[in-house]
């Protein structure tokens, strides 16, 4: 079982410490949005829709390359970064700009120390 009230936290004090996050989405397995923060409006449930996508597309090139579990997805678009970790439960996806190029290891590491310890 999920804290939504620990999870709103995490993904709070992440948003504070790295101001280049513009976004941190949290949601289950099954797709459905725990808790979300966007800096613009934006369609919290229609971004998970679109990263599961993502993620079984990358399960199944993880299994075809024979490479194991996938844990960690980043999307390099134009105007910025897509970064989706994954757990057991839970999936984050956190949504920033180009200026965050080189917070993206810190941002990484952060998301993935609070998935172990939610």
């Amino acid at each position: 079982m999920v804290d939504k009230d620990k999870i709103e936290q995490a993904l709070a004090t992440i948003m504070d410490q790295i101001p280049e996050v513009e976004g941190l989405i949290a949601a289950d397995m099954n797709g459905n949005v725990i808790t979300g923060q966007t800096i613009t409006a934006m369609d919290h449930s229609k971004i998970i829709e679109n990263t599961l996508k993502v993620i079984e597309a990358a399960k199944g090139l993880s299994t075809n390359i024979e490479k194991g579990s996938v844990s960690e997805i980043r999307v390099t678009s134009d105007d910025g970064f897509t970064i989706i970790i994954i757990g057991k439960e839970l999936i984050f996806t956190a949504i920033t700009g180009t200026d965050a190029a080189s917070s993206l290891g810190l941002i990484v590491r952060n998301l993935s120390v609070a998935l172990k310890q939610l």
